[in-house]
């Protein structure tokens, strides 16, 4: 089932704030990077990786399933590099 909707963090919005980092750009990753994620050794169950149109790389960590929800994934927290 393809990932419909997100949750996301108090944290993981922060960081997005912060970083100035365009929410729908992150979603996408997420949506388009699924079916190739990294297992995450941290808090959250996936990791996805991508890159922006000024060069920076960034990083998602997500979980999937939310809940017993298959259709939505919860943002845990973004980072840029």
């Amino acid at each position: 089932m393809a990932i419909e909707r997100f949750v996301w963090t108090i944290h993981a919005e922060d960081k997005r704030a912060n970083r100035l980092l365009d929410r729908a750009t992150l979603e996408h990753a997420v949506r388009d990077g699924h079916s190739e994620r990294a297992i995450n050794r941290g808090d959250a169950d996936w990791r996805v990786e991508g890159l922006l149109a000024d060069g920076r790389h960034f990083v998602v960590v997500y979980d999937h399933p939310h809940g017993a929800d298959q259709a939505s994934a919860r943002i845990v927290t973004v980072w840029d590099y």
